[in-house]
């Protein structure tokens, strides 16, 4: 098994601190509470807490795999950084669901689809070549 330099899981981290300041500024974390109108725009609070989880499984990950070479930790935290990614790339493509009013799709539904589709490809050819 090949080992993978520090300096790879010292990116992951520095990527995981963008993104999780990326994720607060989209959710307007730091804006001031009105009830009114920021609960109706923030994602359901399950999904904010798994993000949480995920962004920081893979913090701490990175930081084990430092401590402690080898193992299974290079795939585990390539698999959170590309998890953690996705709501910003579901935030820049187009809406996979329906329209509430309307009940249609966007018409470039498919895009998102087939950019996933890719996103997912390079995530798992990723996970592959670090097993080598």
């Amino acid at each position: 098994m090949n080992d993978v330099p520090v300096q790879y899981y010292q990116s992951v981290i520095a990527i995981e601190l963008a993104v999780a300041g990326a994720l607060l500024f989209q959710i307007r974390f730091f804006a001031p509470r009105n009830r009114t109108d920021s609960a109706a725009d923030l994602p359901d609070a399950r999904i904010r807490l798994a993000m949480a989880v995920v962004l920081g499984a893979t913090v701490f990950g990175s930081l084990y795999a430092i401590k402690h070479p080898g193992g299974a930790a290079d795939e585990a935290v390539m698999v959170g950084l590309a998890v953690s990614l996705l709501p910003i790339l579901l935030r820049v493509l187009p809406p996979l669901g329906r329209d509430p009013e309307t009940r249609r799709r966007d018409p470039q539904y498919t895009t998102t689809i087939v950019g996933l589709t890719i996103y997912f490809a390079l995530t798992a050819s990723t996970v592959l070549l670090l097993n080598r």
